[in-house]
């Protein structure tokens, strides 16, 4: 069975017509009578239409396309945060929306514009809380958590507050928390966004090295 199977998935989203050439406060007033009496016109956007694919374990897949062509929106339903209109998916064996408890324990996630990590916290209690809400044994979560700090070098950035990281600092940050428990798969939305060339580079080494020790201790 392959690690990850997506069939003829599909999401809609709903949304509010405007009305062409009306002034601010017609606008307004066009909503609130909308809601009142529930006449508002809406169209549907198709966010991700009729796509379908299957990833192996141990492949690494890049899945590229310009903004709004449904790439957030696929990795969310493919995390159980969002519902699809029709089709079917299996990530490590679950149906996402139908096991997103579950799934939680198989998969690791970063969005570039969102944050697990605490903002005011060190970065070591963040963990230290991701190490709780996740039950991994103590013994377990010191080795795993030794073992990315150092593969990706932040055994300086662990006692600063996530405030005071720089968003390179902050990213590499998070993708180790997105790996503390262990996942078997591992999204990444946009971690690269907002840096420069070389920590693009940097990260890329990063995970690659980490994958090809994943494999050999595997």
């Amino acid at each position: 069975m392959s690690a990850l199977h997506v069939e003829a998935l599909n999401k809609q989203f709903e949304t509010a017509v405007a009305r062409q050439g009306a002034s601010l406060m017609g606008r307004v007033l066009g909503r609130v009578l909308g809601r009142v009496l529930g006449r508002r016109e809406r169209r549907t956007v198709a966010a991700v239409r009729d796509i379908s694919f299957a990833i192996e374990a141990g492949e690494r897949v890049a899945f590229i396309g310009p903004n709004g062509a449904g790439k957030s929106t696929t990795l969310k339903m493919l995390s159980g945060i969002l519902y699809p209109t029709s089709g079917h998916a299996l990530v490590a064996g679950f149906v996402p929306w139908q096991d997103r408890r579950a799934l939680a324990y198989k998969i690791g996630i970063v969005f570039g514009q969102r944050s697990q990590l605490w903002f005011h916290l060190p970065v070591r209690d963040s963990f230290l809380l991701l190490a709780k809400i996740y039950d991994i044994p103590r013994g377990v979560f010191e080795r795993r958590r030794d073992g990315l700090v150092a593969a990706f070098r932040i055994g300086h950035l662990v006692a600063q507050p996530v405030r005071q990281l720089s968003l390179g600092q902050r990213m590499r940050c998070e993708i180790v928390a997105s790996l503390l428990h262990g996942p078997k798969i591992v999204f990444l939305d946009e971690p690269t966004i907002g840096l420069d060339v070389t920590a693009k580079a940097q990260l890329r080494e990063h995970l690659k090295a980490l994958r090809s020790e994943e494999r050999r201790v595997g």
